[in-house]
């Protein structure tokens, strides 16, 4: 069962992170502070800098979201540089 996952970003390129648990909320956080990270939680795709989207800046911290009820849990991201993030899954549906 996968509630925490860790990664690095290719720039200009999706992440998709599945968690094989449904959450409540999920913590999705940027460990290095290289970029700045864009990313959704509802299935759509994000872009850089897209409206629509939640940001964490370019510093390390942590933004804790509410997730749709769907199922398992996918978060989508994405960042013009090569950032290294955690997402994290908070509380069951």
């Amino acid at each position: 069962m996968a509630r925490i996952k860790h990664g690095t970003l290719v720039a200009a390129t999706v992440a998709t992170v599945t968690l094989t648990v449904d959450c409540r909320d999920v913590e999705v956080l940027n460990r290095t502070g290289d970029a700045e990270i864009f990313f959704t939680v509802d299935g759509s795709t994000p872009t850089v800098a897209g409206d629509n989207t939640h940001v964490l800046p370019a510093q390390i911290g942590s933004l804790i979201v509410a997730v749709p009820e769907t199922g398992n849990t996918v978060v989508k991201l994405i960042s013009s540089g090569t950032p290294s993030y955690a997402v994290e899954g908070i509380g069951t549906q």
